[in-house]
């Protein structure tokens, strides 16, 4: 993560009025100014941020690619643009396809942006607004668990191939079994670690009465107002184009 000197309720914010105003926008041109704002967001946000950028795209583009093909295939509404025997593509489709594929991206990003917090940055933004330390640790905890889960399913397959397994060269029945195992093995993996957390919080009075101590503190500052007001202006002037 790239060090910064803006309160972490700040990222928040951010990250929140770009996944927001995503939904709002609805013209192709809007979103997709959105989307490359997210996406500079989370360049910004992250060491190597170009490079996990375009692997995170990589990666989620088979998902992306799926979604907007059923899109497009099975809506039939609006005007037509190209047809072939039982196949027809409208116009709806494709918009309502690349509104979307823009729309999960662009809360991707935002994801990935907030995932570089650590729980310590969470508990200096909840703080700043008063709200339970709880929350705190569950929305900190939610976000790094689907990073948890993919870097667990990544070490089975690391491990797969240094058998000389190679799950990509079986057929596609045989490559969705050998998936499917190694992410109920992950997500076993997952909630166990989760209950470990949970009885190492309970150890160390997490929930013991009385107020609580905060040990980091951090004010805002004269930057994270004229960031959040930069932000916001760019984000609604997008949202009019």
């Amino acid at each position: 993560m790239k060090k910064s000197s803006l309160h972490p309720l700040t990222h928040i914010l951010i990250a929140l009025l770009l996944s927001t105003f995503v939904f709002i926008a609805k013209k192709p041109v809007s979103l997709l100014c959105l989307t490359i704002l997210a996406l500079l967001y989370a360049v910004w946000r992250m060491e190597n941020g170009w490079q996990k950028v375009f692997k995170t795209l990589w990666h989620t583009l088979p998902f992306l690619l799926v979604l907007a093909f059923f899109q497009i295939v099975f809506r039939r509404t609006g005007t037509l643009l190209w047809s072939y025997g039982i196949l027809k593509i409208s116009e709806e489709g494709v918009l309502i396809s690349l509104q979307l594929t823009l729309r999960l991206l662009t809360v991707i990003y935002c994801a990935k942006a907030l995932a570089v917090m650590d729980y310590t940055e969470f508990s200096k933004a909840f703080s700043a607004i008063r709200l339970p330390e709880e929350l705190s640790f569950m929305l900190s905890y939610a976000i790094h668990l689907v990073p948890k889960f993919l870097g667990q399913l990544k070490g089975f397959v690391t491990g797969l191939k240094l058998r000389g397994i190679d799950a990509a060269g079986l057929s596609f029945s045989k490559r969705l079994q050998v998936y499917k195992q190694l992410s109920i093995t992950a997500l076993a993996e997952l909630i166990r670690s989760s209950e470990t957390a949970a009885i190492a919080l309970e150890l160390r009075g997490f929930r013991s009465e009385g107020k609580p101590s905060k040990l980091h503190r951090q004010k805002f500052s004269y930057r994270d107002l004229l960031c959040l007001l930069f932000f916001s202006v760019l984000v609604i002037i997008v949202t009019r184009i």
